[in-house]
């Protein structure tokens, strides 16, 4: 992509679900430790992963709002999915997707809730947004998709004096910082899995 296309970003729909599914599992397919706890093997992982996320968009994040993907040319090339302030988990629609996200997960259901209890471990109690995914279309990273769309959370959080927070491996940790988040704590994915970094950023007052 050209570097001086600027993506435009959005809230995502029901139409984006397959778009943003493959985004997400491509920019996930190597080196993400918690997808590869999930699903330690890779032919496993790389076939259920997309049937888990696309699950998790429709019975999650679309309905709590928690959906954004950028564009170019009305092509989808990235993907942010997070809890917004307030989030909670939706009794009806757990009940819907329990089952199908048992299926489309298998012997990976059990890691999947480890990583859910990490996230509720250090999540705030101040409302707050918390991403889960961002990734963007290997053909374009390194060409700022994944900053606008951390820039547009960030500005949306400070409309709402909102903190922003998330878990990331230690070699992301640069790329938040620049952002103005900083490490609080780490978190242990299970009793075996990674360690993770739970980074936080404080809302900003406007001008």
């Amino acid at each position: 992509m050209d570097q001086s296309v600027v993506p435009v970003i959005r809230r995502a729909t029901e139409h984006d679900i397959d778009d943003i599914a493959r985004i997400i599992c491509r920019a996930f397919a190597t080196d993400d430790p918690i997808e590869e706890y999930v699903f330690p093997d890779e032919t496993d992982r790389h076939r259920r992963s997309p049937r888990m996320l696309r699950l998790m968009i429709r019975y999650r994040f679309l309905p709590a709002d928690g959906a954004a993907v950028a564009t170019v040319d009305g092509k989808v090339v990235g993907a942010l999915l997070w809890y917004p302030a307030g989030y909670r988990k939706s009794l009806w629609r757990e009940a819907v997707s329990g089952p199908l996200l048992l299926w489309a997960m298998g012997a990976g259901t059990t890691r999947g809730m480890h990583v859910d209890e990490a996230i509720a471990e250090v999540r705030p109690t101040e409302g707050h947004h918390f991403m889960v995914y961002l990734g963007a279309d290997p053909a374009v990273q390194r060409a700022g998709v994944g900053r606008k769309l951390v820039t547009w959370l960030n500005a949306l959080a400070d409309q709402q004096s909102d903190t922003v927070g998330g878990i990331c491996k230690d070699g992301n940790i640069a790329y938040y910082t620049a952002f103005g988040y900083d490490v609080i704590r780490q978190v242990r994915i299970g009793s075996i899995g990674p360690e993770m970094n739970f980074m936080l950023r404080q809302p900003v007052p406007a001008p």
